[in-house]
């Protein structure tokens, strides 16, 4: 797969003005808080409306809601790409993906993520009809508010913890933040708790009433999600994320009639094929492929990348020396749009290769401990120039997570 220069014409959305007048000067966390919320197990097990036949989405509700809604994070949409099945967000501050069943939000920096939270529940109640309340038994014993099909909250542990927002700069405050919204959910910080890169985890238990629903569990998604944080980015790899390029002011946004070039979005594009971060699939089977990128100024990128309509690979980079940081985010069935020419060992060697960190957190979430990247991933002791420094392995509900450190070991 290439990116070619189409791919920046054809958004579904663009806010011109911000990307002329974003200044990421006082960006400083680039690790991310990340939220995944399952409504439902599969579009198809969306309740059908009134008439029998229609079924209400999340990709139905306004694009000026989602902007309120993004708004209580403390961040703004650039962009947006739709497909067939997804509208991949591309946001001054990471990502937001929306299916017409689950959302996954990305938010770097001092965002307030969880603060959508009860926007987010009355909009899906009151515009999709989508009742989510857990029942007066759950309620009764001091349970949450909410018991959706599934959540997922995590984050590498902050750099600068402090200098985050409210609930933000404790695990613990989060956890009981979440506490109040859903039912069940359980807390686990995964690594050595002694060293400043382990990772935090929040999961509720899987809604299995949801389950029962007609059409659900045949429809079931076969989910997989693949994450690689990275910090201690090589210089020279890190400088591939900086760019020169002006800042406008508002006004000289506004006078600017020339929105057919749009700088920032110019420059990711470049950045993505010099990187060959548009090639770490192999497509083999030709599916679609949609691209969207930033280059921030001074220094900084953000791209999504949507795979066959539904799928996503996700990329952040902070490239600051010092504190440098890089995340990949993807839950695209690598064997399937490879024709099993390619593993996600294959797809990590070659994520590393472009950042050559000298330290990474790798989680590997699904549904069976016999998927086949599972079992792969599993069983790496090494890879070329890291060694394994820690491997760890949970069973959680219906999902297995796999947690491996690696840290470099010699220069590429």
């Amino acid at each position: 797969m290439t990116v070619t220069i189409q791919e920046l014409t054809n958004h579904s959305y663009i806010d011109h003005e911000l990307s002329a007048t974003l200044d990421s000067s006082e960006a400083f966390e680039g690790p991310e808080k990340l939220l995944e919320i399952w409504f439902y197990p599969s579009a198809a097990s969306v309740p059908k409306g009134a008439d029998g036949v229609s079924r209400c989405s999340l990709r139905d509700i306004a694009f000026e809601k989602w902007v309120a809604i993004l708004k209580l994070v403390k961040c703004e949409v650039l962009s947006i790409k739709s497909t067939e099945k997804m509208d991949a967000f591309l946001l001054s501050e990471s990502s937001l993906f929306v299916c017409d069943h689950k959302l996954t939000l990305k938010t770097c920096g001092t965002t307030t993520t969880l603060f959508c939270l009860e926007e987010l529940f009355r909009i899906v109640q009151e515009e999709l009809k989508w009742d989510m309340r857990a029942t007066a038994a759950y309620q009764e014993k001091d349970q949450g508010q909410y018991h959706p099909y599934k959540v997922f909250y995590s984050r590498r542990c902050f750099m600068f913890p402090l200098k985050q927002r409210s609930i933000h700069k404790r695990w613990t405050d989060e956890i009981e933040y979440l506490n109040k919204f859903f039912c069940h959910g359980s807390s686990y910080l995964v690594g050595r708790s002694d060293q400043s890169n382990h990772w935090n985890l929040y999961v509720t238990e899987t809604n299995k009433a949801i389950e029962e629903i007609e059409d659900s569990a045949s429809d079931e998604d076969e989910d997989e999600t693949l994450e690689i944080l990275m910090t201690g980015l090589d210089p020279k790899c890190a400088q591939q994320f900086v760019c020169k390029r002006e800042v406008k002011t508002v006004q000289e946004s506004q006078e600017d009639t020339n929105t057919s070039e749009d700088e920032g979005h110019l420059l990711g594009y470049k950045m993505t094929n010099s990187t060959k971060l548009d090639k770490v699939y192999n497509n083999s089977n030709n599916v679609s492929f949609h691209h969207d990128a930033f280059a921030f100024t001074p220094c900084g990128y953000s791209s999504n990348i949507v795979l066959d309509e539904q799928y996503y690979y996700t990329l952040h980079v902070t490239p600051e020396k010092g504190w440098s940081y890089a995340s990949f985010e993807s839950n695209v069935p690598v064997e399937q749009v490879s024709s099993k020419s390619q593993d996600n060992v294959s797809v990590v060697n070659h994520v590393l290769s472009v950042f050559q960190p000298k330290d990474v957190c790798l989680t590997f979430f699904s549904k069976s401990m016999e998927n086949d990247s599972f079992q792969k991933l599993m069983k790496l002791t090494k890879l070329a120039n890291y060694a394994k420094k820690d491997r760890i392995i949970y069973d959680l509900d219906d999902y297995h997570l796999l947690y491996i450190r690696f840290e470099r070991t010699s220069n590429y």
